[in-house]
């Protein structure tokens, strides 16, 4: 997701003459890459002085320095690379295009594709060939995991990162938007009101420097056989060169001012603009080339239903069809494709610069290239007053602190919300390498469905493991009274224990919490089909190698979704919030946890040439890291992939779906083992407007 702050750059009504002064300064000096980094330092507000705002500004003059300059730098990318030579069940593949949907639960793409009709050649049911009968949803162009899972917790750093480098969040060391890295002492913020979130989006190498060197991306595999990538507006890019292409100010601005359909439709720009660029004049009317591996990041769906504050099932069904949209003007083309542009930052969207787009369709790259429809989570309803937050936590271990006469320091986050210390403490936090106080013995990390401790060693440092018995129990026993006296009790608990999670039950009688002896998760009442692959999922975040990042929590609380709650950086105090949608700032649903509108996400395979009528079979179950093997098999590079990760367990890393997919297409009959399922696709739980 791209990074939102709360609050304009000024009020529309009480906005001083020195404010827009400073903003048409800021927008002309520094218009695609660090004029949003500045611009959150100055509030919509009116009681910001002018004094207020020139600190704020000179505060991040580090980070302009740092960043090398404000100009956009346009790379015109060239094919001049190696074309890698797969095949899928014996038809040549050379390219791959990713079509990631942030935010897209699986349950809602099937509900889509089964309600609506379709809408223009090219779209989602052309795309993949949906037909509905009586049993439900079949594709005859697509072949669907029936069963896809993401990774744990269900949030859209660490998913990414698993799907992109085919391991688990335990190896690549992402263990959430907000985590810790406790063999470095490092915090990360990457939600979406914090200054890491924008060094991510915006420094070639911040989230590529935190993702553990010991693993690989997709591009870096690609790039060892001489292919290229091209990466939109995605937030990972390690090993994709000059194929990156990072949002621009105008779609960052887009995002802050809740205009996810603008949002995605610079996504689109800047894919065929990017082509466009790697098809060189020479190459103008010649067969249109890609690069071998393709990724269009559309972060809309996910922005817009988590402030949807009516009917969010309904939003995301309204939302897919302007994606679909979209992706059929990829495929098939259009007279002119745009790109949104603000002249101003108080400014209406204008749409500048069109492209006359021919499309795939029609090319012969398109038989030879496979398609992924693939998304990081769902989402699940909450209720912001109720959403537990860093400020609320510090009540708990403050008087934690006082009872048990041990000191217990919360480590806080710089968030920014509407108070001037606030704004202040973020400021320097652009410059700030995350490093935690030294007063420090508790790291809260929280992630929407999931909240996660670190806790250090009474006797010992944070590289440490700590005891159950002198570190955890007496703080964990206190935060669960206060959270069952606040009526924020937790669906469950989880503590690591040598690598892997364990379930704690625990009582509650009214007065006193009194944890009981620890269960095996497969005893646990997460073994239940309302938690997919849950047991796989902790593993996967629990596991590591010895040389891995050090960032999996000590805790873990799930948030009692049946309650509607979850675990935020609250940014502000207040509930109450205008009726312009425009204007939304509170999230009305979350994501993060183990259950399944969060966790079931489309994973789709769809081969370019497939013109079949007939309806396809499906995979029986997958997880998101399977994604990168399955792409790495294809295009002839799994060896690669099998060689750098040959000291992994089975446990830590995704596993190639080619087999299945070959077996689909050739139609033969599937063996037992073959983890190959019927056409059929239905919604796996039924959805009531939320």
């Amino acid at each position: 997701m791209y990074p939102r702050y709360v609050g304009g750059l000024e009020d529309r009504q009480n906005g001083s003459s020195a404010s827009v002064f400073v903003h048409r300064a800021l927008w002309r000096l520094c218009p695609p890459r660090l004029a949003t980094m500045i611009a959150k330092t100055v509030s919509r507000s009116h009681k910001w002085t002018l004094i207020a705002r020139l600190f704020a500004l000179l505060s991040v003059i580090p980070l302009i320095v740092g960043l090398n300059s404000c100009s956009r730098l346009t790379v015109r990318q060239e094919f001049n690379g190696n074309v890698l030579h797969g095949s899928l069940s014996g038809h040549p593949i050379e390219h791959v295009v990713i079509l990631a949907i942030d935010g897209l639960e699986r349950d809602t793409l099937v509900r889509y594709v089964m309600r609506n009709p379709p809408r223009k050649p090219g779209g989602l049911h052309d795309l993949l060939g949906a037909r509905v009968d009586a049993s439900g949803l079949v594709l005859t162009k697509g072949i669907a995991v029936k069963q896809p899972t993401t990774v744990f917790p269900s949030y859209t750093y660490p998913a990414w990162t698993s799907m992109f480098t085919g391991v688990f969040p335990g190896a690549h060391g992402i263990t959430g938007n907000s985590l810790f890295f406790r063999d470095r002492e490092i915090a990360r913020y990457y939600t979406e009101y914090h200054a890491d979130a924008v060094k991510a989006q915006l420094g070639d190498d911040f989230l590529s420097d935190d993702i553990n060197a010991q693993v690989q991306t997709l591009y870096e595999y690609i790039a060892q056989r001489g292919g290229q990538s091209s990466v939109v507006h995605h937030m990972l890019t390690r090993g994709s060169g000059q194929g990156a292409i990072r949002p621009d100010i105008d779609t960052l601005w887009s995002y802050q001012q809740n205009r996810s359909e603008a949002v995605d439709e610079n996504a689109l720009w800047e894919a065929i603009k990017s082509l466009q660029e790697f098809n060189s004049p020479a190459r103008q009317g010649s067969e249109l080339q890609l690069p071998s591996l393709m990724t269009i990041y559309f972060a809309g769906l996910d922005h817009a239903e988590h402030l949807s504050p009516e009917n969010p099932e309904q939003a995301r069904l309204e939302y897919l069809k302007h994606l679909d949209d979209l992706i059929a003007k990829f495929i098939v083309g259009a007279p002119a494709v745009y790109r949104n542009h603000h002249a101003m930052p108080l400014s209406e969207v204008t749409q500048v610069d069109p492209i006359e787009w021919r499309g795939l369709r029609n090319e012969p790259v398109m038989r030879r290239t496979l398609f992924v429809l693939v998304s990081d989570h769902g989402h699940t309803p909450i209720d912001w007053d109720k959403a537990l937050g860093i400020e609320d936590l510090k009540v708990a271990f403050a008087e934690l602190s006082e009872t048990s006469g041990k000191a217990y320091h919360l480590e806080s986050p710089a968030l920014v919300n509407e108070s001037l210390l606030s704004k202040v403490r973020a400021v320097f936090g652009f410059v700030s390498n995350g490093t935690i106080s030294r007063d420090a013995t508790v790291v809260a990390t929280l992630n929407g469905g999931a909240l996660g401790f670190h806790v250090k060693p009474a006797q010992g440092q944070w590289k440490d493991d700590p005891d159950y018995q002198v570190d955890i129990a007496p703080m964990l026993e206190h935060v669960l009274l206060t959270l069952h006296k606040n009526e924020q009790a937790p669906e469950a608990v989880l503590y690591k224990r040598a690598g892997r999670y364990v379930y704690i039950p625990y009582r509650y009688d009214g007065a006193t919490i009194r944890l009981l002896p620890e269960v095996h998760l497969n005893q646990s009442p997460l073994n239940n089909a309302a938690y997919p692959r849950a047991a796989e999922r902790l593993i996967g975040l629990a596991s590591r190698l010895p040389t891995d990042p050090l960032s999996a929590p000590d805790i873990i609380l799930l948030a009692d979704r049946s309650k509607k709650l979850t675990y935020l950086n609250k940014q502000d105090w207040r509930v109450l919030e205008g009726l312009d949608v425009a204007e939304h700032r509170h999230f009305h649903s979350d994501h993060g946890h183990l259950n399944a509108s969060d966790s079931l996400v489309p994973i789709i395979f769809v081969r370019g040439e497939e013109e079949g009528t007939d309806p396809l079979g499906t995979i029986c179950e997958a997880s998101l890291v399977d994604v990168a093997p399955t792409i790495l098999d294809v295009l002839g590079l799994l060896p690669l992939f099998h060689t750098a990760l040959q000291n992994r367990p089975y446990a830590m890393k995704g596993h190639s779906l080619t087999h299945a997919l070959d077996r689909i297409l050739s139609r033969g009959d599937p063996l037992d083992s073959e983890n190959v399922c019927g056409s059929h696709i239905t919604t796996s739980l039924p959805r009531k407007p939320d």
